[in-house]
């Protein structure tokens, strides 16, 4: 049988938790006192911690086990703190997750001086990991904050962006950070080279879908229950698969900011309609790929986690 909706959020969590405990184990002394309460800020980010659950599971789906996890996933977790003070700066964001930006309390060189003192306690936490898992972990990370950096340039540089175009940014910018974490918990765990894969390309695509379900959370949440500015894409004439999906249907930007958000709403139902097919492909995609990973519980929660990333809320 696998694992629910009910079972996977509440793994979720369990999971963070344990996570926030191992982010709490770091120890760091940093000069001056004040970028060290902005680099703790960071750390102490609230969410469910999807990236590095995903690593604990799969380490435990190859036949590891979660404490073999714990430093990579806080590794992980690091990488992606990190990702979001970024965003935030990009954005010029006031808020995430309920709470005030690094970029809007402290202002943006701080954060980005944070950013480089993150990304090297980063390092550090992953040469902590045994020695055989080190470079495996550490190339794996560094691959993914390239990928990273290369999605965010991608989108900032382009213009007239296709579909393709779409899928290539996601791929880089939210989909490589998922795809490490299945990977490296799969090293971790001792999988097989084709669980490895398997996982790694299972990353990917739940990767690509948890963009598209952004994507759609954008344009149909509230400020309030999302935590943060909605229709930012848009404003920023970013290319989110709805407003690609529009303008195929004749919606110019030009129009789209003229309307009031009940309208705008209303009027990108469709396109709603068919990014929602687009993720259900990518969560399709997902699953085809656990049926080379050993039949278990972990397997099982796999499963519950691309249906989780569909359906979630926020």
């Amino acid at each position: 049988m696998r694992g629910s909706s009910v079972d996977i959020e509440k793994v979720l969590e369990s999971r963070a938790t344990l996570i926030d405990k191992e982010m709490g184990l770091l120890s760091f002394v940093i000069e001056p006192p004040e970028l060290a309460e902005v680099v703790r800020y960071a750390l102490c980010q609230k969410g469910k911690k999807i990236r590095a659950s995903l690593l604990t599971i799969a380490c435990e789906a190859v036949g590891g086990n979660i404490a073999q996890a714990m430093v990579p996933a806080a590794v992980v977790e690091m990488i992606h703190n990190t990702s979001l003070v970024l965003d935030d700066v990009i954005d010029n964001a006031e808020t995430r997750r309920g709470r005030s930006t690094i970029n809007h309390r402290w202002g943006n060189n701080m954060a980005l001086i944070a950013c480089d003192a993150l990304l090297a306690l980063t390092i550090r936490q992953a040469s902590k990991s045994s020695v055989n898992m080190t470079n495996a972990i550490i190339e794996c990370a560094a691959n993914s904050m390239l990928s990273l950096a290369e999605g965010e340039a991608l989108e900032l540089v382009g213009k007239d962006y296709t579909l393709k175009d779409y899928y290539k940014i996601a791929e880089r910018k939210t989909a490589s950070l998922f795809s490490a974490s299945a990977e490296i918990g799969a090293l971790v765990g001792g999988g097989t080279s084709k669980e490895v894969k398997s996982l790694r390309e299972y990353g990917t695509s739940i990767g690509i879908a948890f963009q598209i379900r952004d994507d759609i959370l954008d344009v149909t949440s509230s400020n309030d229950s999302l935590g943060k500015p909605t229709l930012i894409d848009l404003k920023m004439d970013r290319p989110t698969v709805i407003m690609l999906l529009a303008h195929e249907e004749g919606l110019t930007r030009e129009k789209m900011l003229a309307m009031s958000r009940e309208d705008l709403q209303e009027v990108l139902k469709p396109s709603v309609a068919r990014a929602e097919m687009l993720a259900r492909e990518q969560i399709d995609k997902a699953r085809r790929q656990l049926e080379s990973v050993r039949a278990g519980p972990s397997r099982d929660l796999l499963f519950a986690l691309s249906d989780y990333v569909l359906a979630r809320g926020k």
